[in-house]
């Protein structure tokens, strides 16, 4: 395969002929290979995303949101990759489960993907499955927040990841009745508490994800570790008409700490953007405010906002693509994230013309609702996956298990 057409390269946008076989990119050239007919692509040829933080919900919740609907819907948003997180029904925490989960949710993805297990005390065995760890400092969805100092460290000294949810449950006040109540409930203190926490563990791949004020990237930069920001944080506050479908934890904080979160992102302060796309149904969501679960649906929207945001002046494409694909490959030690020889094909043509308001009717999530519904948004018209579309001319064209399994053991 080769395409043509302006092509995100080293930070610049030129035209350029992209030669592919066998799912990696083989040249990037001005002049035309030989031997292949050429596809020509109108818009702009960006690298695919790579989703770092999603729940699929695979198994044990599929009503809402399985394998191959979650990766589809990351598909059609333009993720290439995704990292499934471990607090499934019943938790990704011992070998037994996380081989079955492997084997699994692989017969579903159509795109590539990782798993993180749970820490717990089968670790050095996860070990040989996977590379990738979650800890939960405080209760949130299916999980007590319970943890090991000692099977972290353990994990961080023979090489694995561990990426921590930062909330310190003894800082937390009376669950509150709306979203400025949910963010008193769950201050920035208990955030930044947590964080404080992980300078106790010894260095390695320790990574902060959704952080949600700037105090909280500088903290976690001093303690070692890198850190990751959602888009319902940098487009969302307190202040959003949306009741119990804002509710997420870390919540949501007022729109000052919402300023300086954007402005750190401009500034590159911020490693990378992951979804935390957290799908619960619309009957969960649509209850008493402290009977609602905590989580809502991005994985789709994530790529599109922020291209939308590019179009209009607010933000860079190149800290867009920074955060979104190459700092996130770099973190798992992949190659792809980048349009260059021997990287993997994974790309998304999206046309900076086409802006349009999100709409749930378009989008693929089984949740069935969107936080950022009527947001402008740009969604890629063609999606490429080891060199093979999975979405053409904005409709799906890719299978359930062509995605290849990420154990972080190989790189």
């Amino acid at each position: 395969m080769i395409l043509r057409g302006t092509v995100y390269v080293e930070g610049e946008l030129r035209r350029r002929y992209i030669e592919i076989e066998d799912g990696k990119i083989l040249s990037v050239s001005t002049s035309k290979p030989a031997g292949h007919d050429v596809i020509e692509c109108d818009g702009v040829i960006l690298p695919g995303g790579i989703d770092m933080h999603v729940h699929f919900r695979d198994p044990g919740m599929t009503e809402k949101e399985d394998f191959f609907t979650g990766t589809k819907s990351a598909a059609f948003g333009g993720i290439t990759t995704v990292m499934d997180m471990p607090n499934n029904q019943p938790p990704t925490d011992d070998t037994k489960r996380l081989k079955k989960k492997i084997k699994n949710v692989g017969k579903k993805s159509c795109i590539d993907f990782g798993l993180y297990g749970l820490v717990g005390k089968d670790n050095e065995k996860m070990l040989k499955q996977t590379s990738f760890f979650k800890v939960y400092m405080a209760p949130s969805t299916d999980t007590d927040g319970s943890y090991s100092p000692d099977e972290i460290e353990k994990i961080l000294k023979s090489g694995g990841k561990v990426a921590f949810h930062c909330e310190d449950k003894s800082l937390f006040t009376e669950p509150g009745e709306d979203l400025p109540g949910h963010n008193r409930h769950r201050p920035v203190e208990s955030e930044l508490s947590a964080i404080k926490k992980l300078k106790e563990l010894p260095a390695g791949n320790k990574h902060v994800c959704h952080a949600t004020t700037i105090k909280s990237i500088g903290l976690a930069r001093k303690v070692g570790c890198t850190v990751e920001v959602t888009p319902h944080h940098l487009f969302l506050n307190e202040e959003a008409l949306l009741n119990t479908r804002g509710k997420v934890n870390p919540p949501l904080r007022g729109s000052d700490q919402q300023f300086y979160l954007w402005e750190a992102f401009e500034r590159g302060d911020i490693d990378i953007l992951a979804s935390d796309h957290a799908p619960h149904l619309e009957s969960e969501k649509d209850t008493d405010f402290e009977k609602a679960p905590s989580g809502l649906p991005g994985v789709e929207t994530m790529y599109p906002l922020l291209l939308n945001s590019v179009a209009y002046g607010n933000i860079s494409l190149s800290t867009v693509v920074k955060a979104l694909s190459e700092r996130p490959a770099e973190l798992l030690e992949l190659k792809k994230g980048r349009i260059a020889e021997g990287y993997d094909a994974d790309l998304i043509v999206a046309d900076f013309r086409e802006s349009e308001n999100i709409s749930v009717s378009r989008l693929h999530s089984k949740a069935g609702w969107s936080p950022f519904e009527g947001f402008r948004a740009i969604f890629p018209r063609h999606v490429i996956s080891h060199g093979e579309f999975v979405v053409k001319d904005r409709k799906f064209v890719g299978e359930k298990g062509k995605g290849e399994y990420i154990s972080g053991q190989s790189t």
